[in-house]
């Protein structure tokens, strides 16, 4: 996966030397990083001897700070939170694409929250009983619950284009986006009960729906650098938190701030219609 990532990207770089172009029916590519705040919302953890529900939970993005060993090296550059997107423009001013968002979602530590249901001793010998809307501190020797190997959001998308402004050279030309998209989103989880760390493998584990608004500013050749802000939700209704049939479930609702660079490209469905 990485490599054809980069290859996307190099594709990008090479392609930006293209002549000012009609859109429709040709492509676009970008690859960006972004960050991510989460509404508080309430965890189901379920298993054979467990059953509780972490009530209004906080819960933080895990952004990984510039470093030109991760952000420009070719095995690491897909560690950080980024985005990645393919489209196509079916009119002029109109596209569809799909793409990747590969969110990190770290429940905050040392919060208190209410709980409510049973905690097995097999969970926790300290917290083991029955909850009632009670008050916790919820610090790591209880439950430690993350996404950070990704909440990795696969949409797709139908987007607006709408042109508003270019220079008087006709160099530059700047776009307001407007979009819809939904789709799978699969959790690369990581846990830790009882001391014992769970590193799970990815799993489709929900939906999710979502809006999107951007600024784009495009050169004349193709290149173009994007500004956007995302809102969405989530719908997760099956999470491996740890071994056989025990399982996490919860809504998330999300805001994004992303940037990407990317560029229009010069290939066509049934034809260059600049050379018509």
């Amino acid at each position: 996966m990485r490599p054809l990532l980069l290859l996307c990207c190099l594709t990008c770089a090479t392609l930006v030397l293209a002549q000012d172009h009609i859109r429709a029916k040709s492509f676009y590519v970008h690859w960006g990083y972004h960050r991510s705040h989460y509404q508080q919302s309430d965890i189901h953890f379920k298993g054979d001897d467990f059953d509780f529900r972490l009530l209004d939970v906080r819960a933080h993005d895990d952004p990984s700070e510039f470093e030109a060993d991760v952000y420009l090296h070719w095995q690491k550059f897909t560690v950080p939170q980024f985005n990645f997107r393919f489209g196509h423009f079916i009119t002029e001013n109109s596209s569809i694409s799909i793409g990747w968002d590969h969110m990190k979602y770290v429940m905050q530590r040392y919060q208190r929250v209410r709980i409510e249901g049973t905690v097995s001793a097999s969970f926790s010998e300290e917290r083991a009983r029955q909850w009632n809307g009670e008050r916790i501190d919820l610090n790591p020797s209880f439950l430690k619950y993350e996404h950070t190997d990704g909440l990795n959001y696969v949409r797709a998308a139908y987007e607006r284009h709408i042109p508003f402004w270019q220079d008087k050279r006709e160099r530059f030309y700047l776009y307001a986006l407007v979009g819809l998209s939904g789709g799978p989103v699969f959790t690369w989880s990581d846990a830790t009960v009882a001391q014992v760390r769970y590193r799970n493998w990815i799993h489709l584990a929900g939906w999710g729906v979502s809006g999107q608004l951007a600024l784009r500013l495009r050169w004349k050749h193709g290149l173009y650098l994007q500004y956007q802000h995302h809102t969405g939700f989530i719908g997760l209704r099956d999470v491996i938190f740890m071994e056989n049939q025990n399982r996490a479930s919860q809504n998330i609702r999300f805001n994004e701030q992303s940037i990407v660079l990317g560029a229009e490209l010069p290939f066509f469905i049934g034809g260059n219609p600049n050379k018509e």
